[in-house]
């Protein structure tokens, strides 16, 4: 069945959505589908490939160029030779139509959604509302706390009755309001188009709200309605009246006919309810004189009849759980009053917000990624008046393709409605919709993602063109024992039927595909004991790895804290292993200390910053030395260590002499030098870059990064430092070795696979607040739009039926979620799963955890292999860690007049000869971290902003910028066709470096350089490439180029020299590359560094 689904999905003709689960080869059945459409358009330019993250969309484009240069296979593996006939297909049809594919993989057009959004509002940034399209910002959370604060402060002055109403709600805590607000920035396209276009008629914002209100109660009846036969409900209302008629529930009595679908029959509906389930919500199997049917052989019959009624009620698949739901609902669309007064004050104040957001993006030149897409959208017009840029893009995209669909967001499905809206049946224009994705695997609500999207567009719902939903059966990674346990378990704990509104995803069921022996195992304890569990995680891994090198091996847990405990048990273990993802940056020690120094310089009054200086490494004064400097207020720090205490010992004064010494010059050049480029100087100067390891190194070349984009006239905001610095995680381990054994969480995991994978930690319940102040959801309505849900929570005692209900949407969507999570994390094991949780003393598992979703479905985990963890964990005596410190103080630094200024290279040129130089490496810099293979259109983009920004801030104005940027895009125009620049920056070296900075001690004094690109060829060989951006005109070149060689020579050898001591059984090549002339020089130092093989 499979193959035949595969062989329709690769048909151009038509349109398709592939439901396609874990490991049934959904990666290789679009780049079939994309190799299909190569060979048939008249330009590559008219497939579009979007995808959601840049790494995906560089592995599409990746195995779309692979595939195109693959030999034919030596293999019977029917599938690659599939993939090579359409290949050679489309290679052919390429050399026809001259597209040189190989040469420029660029005019393939594959890039992430977001991207595309900003190409879009980039083309017409006067219609998209912006004059100049400002840079686009993924960590926005500073700026919506930003508009926050001043939405409250504009408040007091335009709205006051409105922010004292909601600091009353909020207790007077200012912070959690403005939380709040930014928050509901961060999503505001759910609130913003309705709350904007009813911002100047609160009246008619509340009537559509209850429209909203009156749709989903109504949608929930029609759903229940469907699935009670109409003669049983005909049989239950004469019951009903009987019951009324005899002590039962009078509301009953008021029904005289099957209620109907309208909001106001929900009523009636509860009060049928109530005859038919207990207060678990279970069918009832006896009724008795409080239901109103007294005992007495008069009533037998009445009493029978209810009871053989509620046995064929019962046997109605999915009539229970609908009708339930109702329960959850608002006892009416109309919003309380109460509830009004204060939604009513929290739209006034965000219409507020929406405004000073607005001017926080233009102040700061950069906007969040719902912004970007905002404006794009409105560049490209409705579908009933398009504008011009949606006619072009009509003209030349014929095919689109989504991958991972499952996480498409509100916004981004209304950009793929406004592409297609265009697309006619018979058109006599071949065009297609491709969307691929799983449901199932639809685990990213805190992106935005909308599952119910997918579900919906598989029935046609989304104004899209006509789609086929076909559905991959076949399991191409995972054994059949594990195939079929997942079969059994997802069945039983997913709903039995998909549910639009609340995200429920039904199971699809897989077949195996390979045949590989294969064990699910569950270790479970009946107490909580983390060191226990990780002991058991550690005796897994060692029995996994004695396997044999192939065997890999993947740790998923649901939240990253619990992981914790069992990288402890692994280091003591002594087994390497790779956490990606999950020690915050901001944790490490190295980070600590960093973000320490970057306070002492900016700030030499704060004590705490200094005080953690002289405990780190490059100074290790002990507590009484410590104690003994900083004793009394007199002073700062650095005046102390200028007079030092006579009660210091002799070892300390000599440390603080080197502090002293290696800190003056920088503390000297705050102010007048980029904190990055401090930051990394002290650093070095402290000797630090030799004091902790690699991995540890590149956690700080990272937050030198982030200093330098968060930096403002050479001063760093703490505030915005530690924001970004909270959404960072540290470098995982690089060694062959490590990567045996991975960590991550199950979101993390996602796409991934291991041969053995071990989930700890599933008797913990995911943390959520079940009682917020404030509560937001959406919900998509019948008519294919989305109601925003948004609700306050009542005073104390008090009751609201819209918040209880928001309230029950989200906890019911997070569920899900939970469900398909734990589906995630099972389905990545290719021969073993082991299952780890505890359970309490009365043997159950925690409610709402991922354990307790098994064991409800089945006691007895659907076959799994059983064990226990017995006997309390042995807990090692916290012992204080020692001080870690350098045993001897080495030389003071040399003088800093080399280390704290460049080199002027420019200064026998032009005034924009440095600008051009500068912009002309951020630029290759750029291009060195992407990847020469991944230059495309959007990397233009963002190349010629990089120039721009780099020139004005260099102090370039008017016709000197402009002269400047236009000889930096022709420099780059030529480094484009250059088959050296092809060669120096592509992606498949290994261990490439952009701006690495080196340093060393040498004769006392400090050794330093920053290289523009390194790398390691296919031979080994490590190449160290100097960019010179000079130009020259007229004759002569090789003339010139000789002189710049000469000219350059001791920096290189100083270059060599500083890898070589990293380095040294390395084979070296160096060489200079002039992009502006496109001329590649290797420069041999055998005479003047015989240090290099």
């Amino acid at each position: 069945m499979s193959e035949r689904v595969r062989e329709a999905a690769r048909a151009p003709a038509h349109s398709f959505l592939v439901q396609a689960p874990a490991g049934s080869g959904k990666t290789e059945l679009l780049t079939q589908r994309i190799l299909a459409l190569l060979a048939i358009v008249d330009e590559p330019e008219e497939i579009l490939a979007l995808t959601f993250t840049r790494k995906a969309a560089a592995e599409m484009r990746a195995r779309v160029i692979d595939s195109l240069r693959m030999p034919e296979p030596d293999t019977r593996e029917a599938h690659k030779h599939r993939t090579w006939r359409l290949a050679r297909a489309a290679m052919a049809h390429a050399e026809r139509r001259g597209w040189r594919l190989l040469e420029q993989p660029a005019r393939l057009r594959m890039m992430t959604l977001d991207s595309f959004m900003y190409g879009l509002a980039r083309q017409l940034p006067l219609l998209s509302g912006w004059g100049m399209l400002p840079r686009p910002s993924e960590h926005a959370e500073g700026l919506y706390r930003e508009a926050a604060e001043e939405a409250i402060e504009l408040g007091w002055r335009e709205c006051p009755e409105a922010v004292q109403a909601l600091l009353l709600h909020q207790d007077h805590d200012v912070p959690r309001l403005m939380a709040m607000l930014a928050d509901l920035l961060g999503r505001r396209e759910q609130w913003l188009p309705v709350v904007a276009e009813h911002a100047r008629d609160m009246a008619a914002l509340r009537a559509r709200l209850e429209r909203d209100l009156r749709m989903i109660i109504e949608g929930e009846l029609e759903r229940c309605a469907a699935l009670l036969p109409m003669a049983l409900g005909e049989r239950l209302l004469p019951l009903a009246r009987f019951a009324a008629a005899h002590g039962g529930d009078p509301a009953l009595a008021a029904i005289t006919s099957c209620p109907g679908v309208q909001a106001r029959d929900l009523a009636a509906w509860r009060a049928l309810g109530g005859l038919l389930f207990t207060q678990d919500g279970a069918w009832r199997q006896r009724v008795d004189k409080r239901l109103g049917f007294p005992p007495g052989k008069e009533y037998g019959e009445a009493k029978r009849a209810m009871l053989a009624l509620l046995q064929e009620l019962g046997g109605i698949a999915g009539l229970r759980e609908a009708w339930l739901r109702l329960y959850k609902l608002p006892a009416t669309h109309a919003i309380e009053d109460e509830q009004w007064r204060m939604l009513q004050h929290l739209f006034k104040l965000l219409i507020l917000a929406q405004s000073c957001l607005q001017t926080c993006f233009m102040r700061r030149n950069e906007a969040d990624f719902s912004e970007i897409a905002l404006r794009a959208l409105e560049a490209l017009g409705r579908a009933d008046r398009p504008a011009d840029l949606l006619l072009r893009l009509d003209m030349r995209i014929r095919h689109i393709l989504v991958d991972e669909f499952q996480d498409t967001s509100l916004l981004q499905m209304e950009l793929l409605r406004r592409l297609t809206a265009g697309w006619q049946q018979g058109d006599n224009m071949a065009r297609s919709l491709f969307l691929v994705g799983d449901p199932m695997q639809s685990i990213y609500r805190f992106r935005k993602a909308e599952v119910g999207l997918f579900l919906s567009a598989a029935r046609n719902e989304q104004s899209l063109p006509a789609l086929r939903h076909v559905r991959l059966e076949r399991n191409f990674r995972s054994s059949p024992v594990i195939v079929d346990w997942v079969n059994r378990a997802f069945a039983a704990i997913f709903p039995a039927e998909s549910d639009i509104v609340m995200g429920g995803v039904a199971h699809a069921r897989a077949e195996a595909a390979c045949a590989v022996d294969g064990e699910v195992h569950a270790h479970l304890q009946h107490a909580r004991d983390d060191v226990r569990e990780a002991a058991c995680v550690v005796d897994l891994v060692r029995q996994a790895l004695a396997r044999g090198e192939g065997c890999r091996v993947g740790i998923l847990a649901f939240t990253r804290k619990h992981l914790h405990s069992i990288m402890t048990a692994l280091v003591h273990a002594e087994i390497p292993f790779r956490a990606v993802d999950i020690l915050p940056l901001a944790e490490q020690p190295e980070i600590m200390l960093a973000r320490a120094l970057i306070l002492a310089l900016q700030h030499p009054y704060d004590r705490v910053a200094w005080a953690a200086l002289l405990r780190a490494p490059c100074c290790g004064l002990d507590t009484r030395d410590l104690h003994a400097l900083l004793a009394g207020d007199d002073g700062t720090v650095w005046q102390r260590m200028e007079a030092i205490p006579d009660e210091v010992s002799e070892d300390a004064r000599a440390r603080l002499q080197f502090l002293r010494a290696a800190l003056a010059p920088c503390l000297d050049a705050v102010g007048s030098i980029p904190m990055h480029r401090l930051l990394a100087q002290a650093w070095r100067r402290l000797h630090l870059d030799r004091m902790f390891s690699a991995e540890a190194q590149r956690n700080v070349r990272t937050l030198l990064g982030l200093v330098k984009a968060v930096e403002r006239q050479g001063r760093v905001s703490s505030g915005e430092l530690d924001t970004r610095l909270a959404r960072l995680y540290a470098e995982p381990s690089a060694t062959p070795e490590a990567s045996r054994v991975e960590l991550l969480t199950a979101h993390g995991a996602k796409g991934l696979e291991w041969d053995v994978v071990i989930l700890p930690g599933l008797g913990r319940k995911p943390s959520r607040n079940d009682n917020p102040l404030f509560v937001a959801s959406e919900v998509p309505l019948p008519d294919g739009s989305v109601a925003p849900l948004l609700a306050m929570r009542p005073p104390v005692r008090a009751s609201d039926s819209l918040y209880r209900f928001v309230c029950e949407v989200e906890k019911i969507k997070d569920h899900h979620e939970l469900q398909r999570t734990l589906y995630v994390a099972c389905t990545r094991a290719r021969r073993q799963l082991h299952l780890l949780g505890h359970m309490s003393d009365k043997g159950e598992a925690e409610k709402g955890s991922p354990l307790r979703l098994l064991l409800d479905a089945d006691p007895g985990l659907f076959g799994a292999t059983l064990h226990q963890l017995e006997g309390a964990s042995q807990r090692d005596a916290q012992t204080p860690a020692p001080i870690l410190r350098m045993a001897t103080v080495p030389p003071l630094p040399a003088q800093p007049d080399e280390e704290l200024t460049d080199v002027p290279e420019y200064v026998w040129a032009g005034v924009e000869a440095a600008p051009i130089g500068n912009a002309m490496h951020r630029a290759l810099q750029y291009l060195g971290e992407i990847g020469f293979e991944h230059w495309d259109e959007d990397a233009m983009h963002v190349l010629d902003r990089l120039v721009t920004r780099s020139l004005l801030g260099s102090g370039l104005s008017g016709e000197l910028a402009d002269e400047a940027r236009r000889r930096c895009l022709t420099g780059l125009a030529r480094v484009r066709e250059s088959s050296h620049a092809r060669w120096i920056l592509s992606a498949r070296h290994r261990d490439a470096r952009q701006e690495w900075a080196l340093g060393q001690w040498k004769n006392g004094r400090a050794v330093q350089g920053v290289i523009d690109r390194s790398f390691i060829d296919e031979q080994g060989v490590r190449w160290i490439i100097d960019y010179k951006t000079a130009e020259h005109e007229g004759g002569g070149v090789e003339t010139f180029l000789a002189e710049e060689e000469q000219r350059h020579l001791p920096q290189l050898a100083r270059y060599a020299a500083l890898v070589r001591a990293l380095e040294p059984e390395r084979v070296l090549r160096v060489a200079l590359y002039f992009p502006m002339l496109d001329r590649f020089r290797e420069v041999r130092l055998d005479d003047q560094a015989p240090f290099v093989k």
